[in-house]
């Protein structure tokens, strides 16, 4: 008798525990942790009414709600969205990518079209059946993100989808950062291979993807940051960078301020009468001593705010130079308004797994 009550109560036991481990998991670990993870789970739940079926989707930048100006912030809910629909295994639809938007963007701006309606032009220029748009807003600790699926043609709304997430350090520090200045960054910014599944840092690790790290150097040693870390470095410190590509590569490294109203890019990687060489996949190169022997370190200095390095991978096997439309001044390559068209059209004409981006970014103060 004893021995059945025993196990008797081991068995309601066991069911308390389970009912509190799924309870406990639905309360913890039921709201994302980042934007990324927000980005797939809203991408998820548009997905499920079937509205997406067959379609071709333009993804909008995201606008706040809150007395703030809009920033960074918005842009990057975009990107984690567009990523999230992308990922979804057997999906059926197709996501407009930021360097088509980008690429159509800059000749609408050299034709200097003065009647200009989005959703037309994504609709007409882009062929977008649908158009995702949405808003946040931050309250106290929490961000709330609303988003919708629009017909681009009569404007109804087919999907829609919300979710509430913890304000952490990388979307404290989106939030204070203003968008790029001039138009010229705000491209450059897209110029991006988010459909062949390469994109921002450690975030959008797919099996083909690139793998770069930023570092602090201090003592002769390398710090590198935490994957939950922003990035921030002090005027006076010293930083490098690490570039593993995912398939043999010839690398372009840029380095531009999106705050400058100039609108320009130096190439850091190649120089001009150094020979472009090829860079082994999964193996790891440092920058700035892979340039310059015995250089461990690029000095931290002005000006303030976000920085970033874009990085270009192109096939070895590819026969394209991108540094033939680039302008050569001061014993470097310099991208700049003036090139951009030519440099796009460049990479528009390779085919997309023939080519990978990833962008490192990160403040200094």
């Amino acid at each position: 008798m004893i021995h059945n009550r025993l196990l008797i109560f081991c068995f309601v036991c066991t069911l308390s525990f389970c009912f509190a481990v799924n309870h406990a998991s639905a309360s913890f670990f039921g709201s994302p942790d980042n934007l990324k993870e927000a980005g797939e789970e809203l991408a998820l739940d548009l997905s499920k009414p079937g509205a997406l079926v067959n379609k071709r989707i333009g993804i909008i930048e995201f606008k706040t709600q809150g007395p703030t100006q809009d920033s960074m912030l918005g842009k990057r809910i975009a990107e984690s969205v567009s990523v999230g629909l992308v990922s979804i295994k057997g999906r059926s639809w197709d996501v407009v990518e930021r360097m088509e938007i980008a690429r159509i963007r800059n000749e609408m701006e050299e034709h200097k079209n003065s009647r200009f309606d989005f959703s037309e032009w994504m609709r007409s220029e882009l062929q977008a059946d649908l158009l995702v748009l949405g808003n946040y807003v931050i309250a106290g600790d929490d961000i709330s993100i609303t988003t919708k699926v629009v017909n681009s043609e009569s404007g109804s709304t087919v999907a829609s989808a919300s979710i509430t997430l913890s304000v952490n350090n990388e979307i404290k520090q989106l939030s204070k950062t203003r968008k790029p200045r001039s138009k010229f960054a705000g491209t450059v910014e897209d110029i991006t291979a988010i459909l062949t599944g390469n994109g921002r840092g450690g975030s959008h690790q797919g099996k083909n993807s690139s793998a770069v790290k930023l570092y602090k150097v201090a003592g002769g040693n390398r710090i590198p940051f935490k994957r939950s870390d922003v990035p921030v470095f002090n005027v006076g410190d010293k930083m490098g960078f690490s570039v593993i590509p995912s398939i043999n590569s010839k690398l372009y490294i840029f380095n531009y301020d999106p705050g400058a109203e100039k609108g320009e890019a130096i190439l850091l990687y190649p120089i001009p009468g150094l020979k472009v060489e090829s860079f082994p996949a999964k193996k790891t190169r440092r920058f700035p001593s892979f340039v310059s022997r015995g250089v461990t370190s690029y000095d931290v200095d002005p000006p303030l705010g976000r920085m970033v390095f874009k990085i270009i991978g192109v096939d070895n096997t590819i026969n394209l130079d991108l540094t033939d439309s680039l302008k050569v001044q001061d014993g470097y390559y310099w991208l700049n308004s003036n090139n951009l068209s030519s440099f796009m059209d460049d990479l528009s004409s390779l085919p997309d797994i023939s080519w990978w981006s990833e962008d490192v970014e990160f403040w200094i103060q």
